[in-house]
């Protein structure tokens, strides 16, 4: 698996295709032909140049948690390490250790994700006490596993399933204050306020043009040379 996917893999969405490249000139400089792979010291666009065994992991708002307990803002909680362990307490509550002690920013009550466990992939909610050691959790939640891979533990957001005052709808702040917009321009539009309406549909798409601006996006420049055909 590559490193510096964060840095040197780009991603661009054309209909309901997700077109995946990877960045010649980076940490790598190989590209594959059809007349097998040459070097290269350029920088350019290619399509990637291994298998992905298990697919893509992509994220977005899933339509059946659409309010959260909690703004998407907030949890930020993660560690990363090949100290973590996983312990069945054969009936009582199992728990989650780190014997370099990171998993100080989570909280009881914390949604989290488990990534590159053996045996223990998935996602849980913290039942118990959570100290920077040992995070606990309800009976029968995991399998007995010993530290040696790299497992990532992410949290994610609660979904609320009694919305009220304080439930946060489960998109990012800009696209938020963008559904505030909508709201408005319907609301003035069943009053027949049509120049508010117009006023608040441009705030709705200027936010929303805001947030995708803001994403990484692939921008390719060509020099053009004074005797290039234009």
């Amino acid at each position: 698996m590559s490193s510096y996917v964060d840095r040197e893999w780009f991603y661009h969405i054309k209909g309901r295709n997700v077109h995946l490249y990877q960045l010649l000139g980076g940490s790598s400089n190989e590209r594959i032909t059809q007349s097998g792979v040459i070097k290269s010291q350029g920088i350019e666009f290619i399509y990637p140049n291994e298998n992905i065994e298990d697919g893509l992991r992509i994220e977005y708002t899933a339509l059946s948690e659409p309010f959260i307990s909690e703004a998407l803002e907030t949890t930020t909680a993660t560690n990363s390490g090949i100290t973590i362990a996983f312990v069945d307490a054969n009936g009582g509550s199992d728990t989650m250790t780190d014997s370099a002690s990171g998993f100080g920013d989570f909280a009881n009550g914390d949604r989290i994700r488990v990534q590159g466990s053996a045996s223990n992939d998935g996602d849980y909610t913290l039942s118990g006490s959570a100290s920077s050691g040992t995070l606990t959790f309800a009976t029968a939640t995991f399998t007995a596993e010993t530290a040696s891979e790299r497992v990532t533990v992410t949290q994610i957001s609660v979904e609320d399933t009694s919305p009220s005052e304080t439930s946060h709808v489960n998109l990012n702040r800009l696209l938020s204050l963008a559904v505030v917009s909508y709201i408005k321009a319907m609301v003035a539009e069943k009053g027949g306020d049509l120049q508010s309406k117009e006023y608040y549909m441009k705030d709705f798409f200027k936010k929303i043009g805001d947030n995708e601006s803001n994403k990484r996006k692939i921008f390719m420049t060509f020099p053009v040379s004074p005797f290039a055909v234009r």
